[in-house]
């Protein structure tokens, strides 16, 4: 077969390259470079998204891998009974993780339910005295309304005979002050004769020491006064008798039946408040019973809430996994004193490598690109394949976005001179389930696909 006319010059030619590129070590070395080079720009612009993927679709290196984690706290103030895991240990949800001392709970328990059956059987017994109490205090008010009615009408009757008496005695009043008026008008001339009768004693009498009248003027004078003021003595006696003398009802036993009429109104007037009073203490028994019966059932559902609180704490010293996961840090020891405070730092650390997701920050700038449901790639540092490339990237979906920025979730002081930087906002992207064992804190690269899933609503 015939050789092609130029076949032959180019052997010759592609040989005498070859000649001289083994005769010349650097330019051998500079192809090979070129070649690598060429390849690894391909592989980086074909499979790890160079700049046009970084500006069509939203990238950051600011990422991490998170996991579910539990912080397990003392729940009460106790000494460590028993630990029964260790820093490593695989654990599910429920299981026993260390026990405390239960003896003070116990016994705080005890006392505080001794106290809420003595309280109960209080509140028994007063609801069934509060009906009891009531019953006595309607039948003192039966017995104080028949005592009023008692009372009012035996003043009713000492009013009648009263009425009666004073309208009798009025008459007979009148009568006997006539008697009495002509009595004092005889009494009056008496005393008007008795004072002449005297005052002709005391002339006789100093006539006679004159000398002018006889012994027997004076003695007919002395006769004739002692006559009459033996008249006046009787008349006065007569107007003695006229008033001690009372043709009817005596004055005075008319004061006392004055007297039992007060008497009896006053007596009634101290059954009016008496019944008031038995009024007042039914009321009492009804009002108060309730409100104490409300008082000591408030007292038993404290005294029950405190032994429920016991009861809970009780309960507490059983400490138990809220989730399955791995013991990362196990800072307890038996017999150790812990303190149920929520600010101490947590006892025991417990990861879930089931529960993975990749938190990335965006700039505040791409934000507006992402939706909940767009799809994105994953390059965790730790799983690289080698120095060319960052290897396959895993698979997420965007599930989370922050409402607010990286600054305002850390609490981050206010700078004392304000300066225009952009910011970042959290987004939570998931790992899918066929992913490789990753441990929390692993950095990583997320490239979020906007156009992909944007239909997807933001919760």
């Amino acid at each position: 077969m015939a050789e092609e006319p130029g076949g032959e010059e180019r052997l010759t030619t592609t040989v005498t390259l070859i000649r001289r590129a083994v005769s010349r070590p650097y330019l051998f070395m500079a192809a090979i470079l070129l070649v690598v080079g060429a390849i690894w720009f391909i592989r980086l612009a074909v499979e790890e998204f160079l700049l046009i993927d970084r500006v069509v679709n939203v990238y950051t290196n600011d990422a991490a891998v998170q996991m579910d984690t539990f912080a397990i706290r003392p729940p009460v103030t106790a000494q460590v009974l028993d630990v029964l895991v260790n820093e490593g240990d695989l654990v599910e949800k429920g299981q026993l993780l260390f026990s405390l001392v239960q003896d003070d709970f116990r016994a705080e328990l005890q006392q505080a339910s001794a106290v809420a059956e003595a309280i109960a059987q209080e509140v028994q017994e007063m609801r069934q005295e509060i009906p009891l109490s009531i019953e006595r205090a309607e039948g003192e008010v039966v017995r104080a309304q028949a005592m009023v009615e008692t009372k009012q009408q035996s003043l009713r009757r000492a009013q009648v005979f009263l009425s009666v008496q004073q309208d009798q005695s009025k008459q007979m009043q009148r009568e006997h002050q006539a008697t009495i008026e002509t009595a004092q008008a005889h009494l009056r001339e008496q005393e008007t004769a008795s004072r002449e009768a005297l005052k002709k004693l005391q002339n006789t009498r100093q006539l006679f020491s004159d000398g002018i009248a006889s012994q027997e003027s004076l003695d007919a004078a002395e006769i004739a006064a002692e006559r009459q003021q033996s008249r006046l003595e009787a008349a006065r006696e007569q107007l003695s008798q006229a008033k001690e003398h009372f043709p009817g009802e005596n004055p005075l036993m008319l004061r006392v039946h004055e007297q039992d009429v007060r008497r009896l109104q006053s007596e009634v007037k101290e059954q009016q408040a008496g019944l008031e009073l038995t009024r007042n203490n039914l009321r009492q028994a009804q009002q108060l019973g309730s409100q104490r019966l409300k008082v000591l059932e408030a007292k038993h559902q404290e005294t029950l809430a405190r032994v429920e609180t016991y009861r809970l704490k009780l309960a507490k010293t059983m400490v138990y996994s809220p989730g399955d996961g791995i013991i990362a840090k196990r800072a307890i020891e038996p017999g150790e004193m812990i303190e149920g405070d929520p600010s101490n730092p947590p006892v025991m650390m417990i990861h879930n490598p089931r529960q993975r997701w990749i938190s990335a920050y965006v700039w505040e700038s791409d934000i507006n690109r992402v939706r909940i449901g767009n799809p994105a790639d994953i390059w965790v540092d730790a799983l690289q394949a080698g120095t060319l490339g960052r290897g396959k990237p895993l698979q997420g979906r965007v599930f989370r976005i922050n409402p607010t920025t990286y600054s305002e979730v850390a609490g981050l002081p206010p700078e004392r001179f304000f300066t225009r930087r952009e910011r970042k906002v959290s987004v939570g992207v998931s790992i899918g389930e066929d992913a490789p064992v990753l441990r929390a804190g692993m950095l990583a690269e997320v490239l979020i696909y906007p156009r992909e899933g944007a239909e997807a609503e933001e919760r």
